[in-house]
């Protein structure tokens, strides 16, 4: 077997020292590498845990806030749905009450000019009656005058009522 090991090229005191050599290059790279690696991976993997969480949470409270949101836009509508209805009520009682006051003043307005038609119907048909009278009373002075003869006196009266139909205004017609 030694023979075999001496033609692979394999020597006992060389293996033995790379053994050692082996051993204390571990145990350095153990304590100078693989502990500060490890602990940098475990603190790398710590942060990875706790970004996760964080935006795990901050997922959850997106989650919330959008819930928050949508509930609160909800209510918002109700809101401006009640608000558009009641102005729109409020909107058709200041027109009703509008129409209605339009109206009074309508009424009142007919019933005043009503009574000042009838008060100047009446002022009218006095001042036509005084206005007869005196043609009346003219046309019997002068019929008197012209008494002569009854043809003259036919004429007088047509004369009198032709002047009365032409100076007579519309409103002593209708009577």
């Amino acid at each position: 077997m030694q023979e075999l090991l001496k033609t692979l090229g394999i020597e006992g005191p060389v293996i033995l020292l790379q053994i050692v050599g082996f051993v204390i290059l571990y145990l350095l790279l153990r304590r100078f590498l693989f502990g500060p690696v490890g602990a940098m991976l475990e603190a790398r993997r710590k942060e990875v845990e706790a970004g996760l969480e964080a935006s795990e949470e901050a997922r959850a409270e997106t989650a919330r806030l959008s819930e928050d949101r949508g509930k609160l836009l909800a209510q918002a509508r109700d809101e401006g749905r009640a608000l558009v209805q009641k102005s729109v009520q409020e909107a058709q009682e200041a027109r009703e009450r509008l129409l209605a006051e339009a109206q009074a003043d309508r009424q009142e307005i007919l019933e005043r000019g009503r009574q000042m038609i009838e008060v100047e119907r009446r002022q009218a048909v006095v001042e036509l009656r005084e206005e007869v009278s005196e043609l009346a009373l003219r046309a019997a002075s002068r019929a008197i005058r012209e008494a002569m003869d009854e043809k003259a006196h036919r004429e007088a009266i047509n004369a009198f009522i032709s002047s009365i139909e032409s100076q007579a205004p519309p409103a002593a017609a209708d009577e």
